[in-house]
């Protein structure tokens, strides 16, 4: 019974920690990066026009009259349709991050219950959750988000045979997060139960960690186009935007997690 109950403990601080970091990474996604994409979007729609465009050069004056006129009287709906999509777009995106943050704080929730630091959930402290947080925001950071960026990094809309190569790229995503993932559980069973010096083991499972992170890699990243409608400037700008909103997030699920779980402690209350 006492298990149960600090189990469900646990579980509902990961939940609310992922609930409100979920709904800020929304927040921020709208703000930073919605924009982002929508202008590699304009590109995007460009570029295709003049694709479209380009054995055709000549127009008559009569036909750009009329299609003036008419672009006229319906701006002002397309404007109104368009402020509806952007509004379920940013809702979609709120939702969606919402969704993730509540999975990833299930996933704080059962590493620690699976996994606790020794006499931590026993003895919590503030120096010992300020250091697990900042622990947890470097792990979640760089297995979900640091390490795949090194082989992939985000791109914008626009970028030809995107389509194309999509369930290759996304496969390796796959097999990046999980190979970095069994490299963090792998190194965490060696520090718990080798029992052998404990140089030695630091040392073993450093080692073990830096194969599977390094594993991808030596199977090969997807080779993408470098054919793309956006600028450099934008998606430099783009792929840094994303890089601090994942980071802000981690660190907000990391810290709320404890927060919500032992507010005392981690404020500092005796």
């Amino acid at each position: 019974m006492p298990l149960r109950s600090g189990f469900s403990d646990i579980l509902r601080a990961g939940l609310f920690s992922g609930l409100v970091s979920g709904f800020v990474l929304g927040i921020l996604v709208c703000i930073w990066n919605l924009p982002l994409i929508l202008e590699a979007e304009k590109f995007e729609s460009k570029s295709a026009s003049e694709n479209s465009n380009s054995g055709h050069t000549h127009a008559h004056s009569a036909h750009v009259e009329a299609h003036s006129h008419a672009k006229v009287k319906t701006s002002s709906s397309e404007d109104i349709e368009g402020d509806k999509l952007l509004q379920k777009r940013n809702l979609g995106t709120v939702i969606g991050s919402v969704l993730l943050g509540i999975s990833f704080g299930v996933l704080v929730s059962l590493w620690m219950t699976f996994f606790p630091p020794n006499g931590f959930l026993q003895n919590p402290s503030q120096s010992k959750t300020i250091i697990l947080s900042i622990l947890f925001t470097i792990g979640g950071f760089l297995i979900f988000f640091g390490i795949p960026f090194l082989g992939l990094p985000p791109e914008l809309p626009g970028r030809a045979s995107s389509a194309y190569d999509y369930p290759e790229r996304q496969a390796w995503w796959y097999i990046c997060v999980g190979s970095s993932s069994v490299g963090v559980l792998a190194s965490r069973l060696i520090l718990s139960y080798l029992n052998i010096h404990n140089r030695l083991k630091w040392v073993f499972a450093i080692i073990l960690f830096l194969f599977f992170v390094g594993l991808p890699f030596y199977l090969g990243a997807p080779k993408i186009s470098e054919n793309f409608a956006a600028p450099k400037e934008l998606r430099i700008q783009f792929e840094y935007v994303t890089l601090l909103t994942n980071l802000l997030f981690w660190f907000l699920l990391s810290s709320l997690f404890f927060l919500f779980w032992k507010p005392r402690q981690v404020l500092g209350f005796k």
